[in-house]
């Protein structure tokens, strides 16, 4: 039962976000962080100790509250421009800057495929579909942050509708493998790692786990690994940037290669939680003990 109303009431938030204006719906997604804030102790303490490691505080301090507070808006702006775009795609118009287009099609002219490797760092879903729109042959691996299979359905079903082909992170490498070798993107999080494929990294001066799944394709598809974030500004458009394509020298021996590249890939990536630790939305422990 629990469930079931979950589901309509995501349903009522897709809805209301498609329908509503766009400042309006802005201010609704503030006060339901804001409540989650308030009500949600564990996810608050938990995204308090993500944003403690970033700023090199204790969980206690102001400014980790003041920054984890803002965390939770911007993910719950995320959500919303999900529900909002995934239905009016062609509203983001000019919105959205993204920078090194030239890049990404030049790895897609050695012609193995492109991962675009990233972090739950601003609004990612607005990245995606603004590559769809441009009909790029984008393909994403989903992690279900559910317990209901008709919720993890209706929010990819909201992913396929803007171009976005969505595929199960649960035994989707073989899947992600073949769309490398169509020579296609993959857009994938590494920041939302499944339990028995993981690699202890250097992350912001301590260890966290992070997902090997990007430097698995790459030994085993030869695809090109680009880094890639995009972020919301204070007026609420969007600028992002697709980095140079990562460089690594496989030794042959497969652990030591996805360790070091797990690490090369992290190591080009926590300049932007630096940067934007406010939109970090790692709401989740990946932090080693």
């Amino acid at each position: 039962m629990q469930m079931e109303l979950g589901f309509w009431y995501v349903r009522l938030c897709a809805f209301l976000s498609s329908r509503l204006p766009l400042r309006l719906c802005y201010t609704l997604a503030v006060v339901v962080a804001d409540v989650v804030y308030a009500l949600c102790p564990r996810l608050r303490e938990d995204t308090k100790s993500s944003i403690a490691h970033v700023l090199g505080q204790t969980k206690t301090s102001r400014d980790v509250s003041r920054v984890t507070r803002k965390c939770l808006r911007n993910y719950a702006k995320s959500v919303m421009e999900l529900f909002r775009y995934s239905r009016r795609p062609a509203e983001l118009g000019d919105r959205v800057i993204l920078e090194g287009l030239d890049r990404l099609d030049a790895a897609l002219s050695e012609g193995k495929g492109v991962i675009i490797a990233g972090l739950h760092l601003g609004s990612w879903d607005v990245g995606g579909t603004f590559l769809a729109q441009r009909y790029y042959p984008l393909n994403a691996i989903v992690r279900s942050s559910f317990n209901s299979d008709k919720l993890s359905r209706f929010m990819q079903d909201m992913r396929r509708e803007v171009g976005i082909a969505v595929i199960s992170a649960q035994g989707g490498i073989r899947h992600a493998a073949q769309v490398l070798r169509r020579n296609e993107l993959l857009a994938l999080l590494v920041d939302a790692p499944n339990k028995g494929k993981l690699a202890k990294v250097r992350f912001l001066q301590d260890y966290a786990q992070f997902s090997t799944g990007v430097a698995t394709l790459a030994i085993r598809t030869k695809a090109a690994v680009l880094p890639g974030y995009i972020v919301r500004l204070p007026d609420n458009t969007f600028k992002g940037s697709i980095g140079e394509k990562i460089e690594f020298q496989f030794s042959g021996d497969f652990r030591r290669d996805i360790q070091h590249f797990t690490q090369s890939l992290v190591n080009s990536l926590q300049g932007f939680v630096k940067q934007y630790p406010e939109q970090w939305g790692m709401l989740r422990k990946i932090w080693c003990e």
